[in-house]
């Protein structure tokens, strides 16, 4: 069986959802919110793989979105892609879903944003008045590479690194303050519709793959960058 075939699941945002891929061929499903993610979970794995000619195991690796994000929803993508690996004998691929944000927001970027070198900055809202937020690069292949640590800061008081002009990725920019005139001069283009999609994962997951950059099951953790409360 020919084509990458993967799983993605991205449980911890406010639109949560599932993707596969087999090869060139791609589904997306959005979940339900709230706590019917976990019971619906399944289900609708079941739903994508079918859609994409695929059973759990035909699957090559497992991909999910470590966070930053709830803390709920990110254990439950991350308990669930453990269970399956351990269970199929498969690596998993945790991926940032700053990154995942990031990625969607180049995807549907107008064309001269897609280049490669173009900067992103997605942001995800982190609650009492705090944001995550990263510092993502294009490469020559149009995938979000990170060039900072992913952060947790408060909106008030964003400050991005370096000078150059990108891409504002995500809705909770709008809790951004960024009071300084040089920093909001910087953004060539807001992006409130970019989201961290699975079907985002699926394409960072591709070369995380080809590059042999996977992990053992117990080594897959949801990363949270303040502890919960």
């Amino acid at each position: 069986m020919s084509g990458f075939r993967c799983l993605a699941l991205e449980t911890g945002t406010v639109e949560p959802t599932v993707a596969a891929c087999h090869g060139d061929r791609e589904c997306e499903l959005a979940l339900p919110g709230g706590r019917k993610v976990a019971v619906a979970l399944f289900d609708v794995i079941g739903a994508a793989l079918k859609n994409v000619g695929l059973s759990l195991h035909d699957l090559e690796c497992i991909a999910f979105g470590k966070g930053p994000g709830a803390f709920t929803g990110l254990r439950i993508a991350a308990s669930a892609a453990q269970g399956l690996a351990f269970g199929l004998g498969l690596r998993l691929c945790p991926v940032s879903s700053l990154a995942a944000l990031a990625q969607d927001a180049l995807d549907h970027a107008e064309a001269p944003a897609r280049a490669g070198g173009i900067f992103v900055a997605p942001v995800l809202s982190a609650g009492r008045g705090e944001i995550y937020w990263g510092w993502y690069r294009a490469n020559d292949s149009g995938l979000a590479a990170a060039k900072a640590e992913d952060q947790v800061a408060s909106a008030k008081d964003l400050r991005l690194p370096g000078a150059e002009s990108f891409l504002a990725a995500g809705s909770a920019w709008d809790e951004c303050a960024m009071p300084q005139s040089r920093q909001r001069s910087r953004i060539m283009a807001e992006m409130p519709a970019a989201r961290p999609r699975a079907r985002a994962l699926l394409r960072l997951a591709r070369d995380e793959y080809r590059l042999g950059r996977l992990v053992s099951p117990q080594d897959a953790q949801p990363v949270y960058l303040r502890a919960a409360v």
